[in-house]
C-alpha cells in the first residue's frame, strides 16, 4: 500500500469533516479508489471513519434519545449486509462505475435541489434506512441520506448530530465485521494505521480553524464540486 498517499487523504477527507462537519465517507470514497481496490479503500475509509465519528460523539452522547428514529436505526442495520453482499459479488468496473453515479447525483442534488422537506413520513423511515445502510455497506456513501432523514425532523441539533453519529457508529461497526469476514482488512497495518489518527485528528482541527474564517457555503460548493467531478471520472473509467 502507498501509505504516504493514504494519510494525505485520509488527512484531507479529515479536514474537510472538521471544517464542514460532513463529507469524511465522500471525500475518502473520491481519492482512495483511485490508488487502490474500491473493496480496500471502502474498508479503510470506514475505520478512520469511524474513528472520526467516535471523536464527534462524545462530544453529543448526552443529547442521545434512542427512541428518536428507531425504525430507521433498525432498517439502516439490515441494509449494511445487503451493501456488502453487492460490494462482494459485483464487479470491479460495475462498482466504480456505480460509485461514479452516486457521487455525481450527490453533486447535481447540493447544487439543484436545494430544498428539504419539512418533515418525513414515518412510513418512509424504514425504505430510507435500508437505503442509507445498502449505501453504506457497498460505498461507505450513507452520511447523506441519514443526514437527510435527521435534519427533516424538527430535533434540537444535540439530538440530530447525537443521531447521526450513533448511526454511523453502528453502521461503520457493522461494516468492518463484514469487511473482515471477506478478507478486505488482511493487507491493513494495525500498527501503523493506528499512527495515522494523528494527522488525521490534527487536520480535523485545523478544519475547524479554518471553518471560523472562511464562508461555509462557498466551502461546501467547492467540495461537492470535486466529487462531481470525481464521479464523472470513475463513471468513464475503463
Amino acid at each position: 500500500m502507498n501509505w504516504p498517499l493514504i494519510i494525505a487523504i485520509l488527512a484531507c477527507a479529515g479536514f474537510v469533516q472538521g471544517m464542514t462537519g460532513f463529507g469524511f465517507g465522500l471525500v475518502s470514497m473520491s481519492l482512495l479508489p483511485a490508488i487502490m481496490d474500491l473493496r480496500q479503500a471502502a474498508a479503510i475509509g470506514t475505520f478512520y471513519g469511524l474513528l472520526v465519528t467516535i471523536g464527534t460523539f462524545i462530544r453529543y452522547y448526552r443529547d442521545y434519545n434512542w427512541r428518536l428514529g428507531l425504525p430507521f436505526l433498525v432498517s439502516m442495520c439490515i441494509g449494511v449486509p445487503i451493501g456488502v453482499y453487492f460490494l462482494e459479488k459485483s464487479s470491479d468496473s460495475f462498482l466504480i462505475k456505480t460509485l461514479g453515479v452516486f457521487m455525481i447525483v450527490f453533486a447535481l442534488r447540493e447544487f439543484f435541489f436545494k430544498v428539504e422537506p419539512k418533515s418525513i413520513h414515518p412510513a418512509l423511515s424504514v425504505p430510507m434506512g435500508l437505503f442509507s445502510g445498502s449505501l453504506s455497506g457497498a460505498f461507505n456513501l450513507g452520511g447523506i441520506p441519514t443526514a437527510t432523514y435527521a435534519y427533516a425532523h424538527p430535533w434540537t441539533r444535540g439530538q440530530i448530530m447525537a443521531f447521526l453519529q450513533t448511526m454511523l457508529i453502528l453502521s461503520c461497526t457493522l461494516r468492518l465485521f463484514l469487511y473482515g469476514k471477506f478478507g478486505y482488512l488482511k493487507q491493513f497495518s494495525w500498527t501503523f494505521g493506528a499512527a495515522v489518527a494523528v494527522p488525521l485528528f490534527g487536520s480535523m482541527f485545523l478544519g475547524h480553524y479554518v471553518m471560523d474564517r472562511i464562508h461555509p457555503k462557498h466551502m461546501r460548493q467547492g467540495i461537492f464540486a470535486f466529487i462531481g467531478l470525481a464521479g464523472v471520472y470513475y463513471l468513464a473509467w475503463h
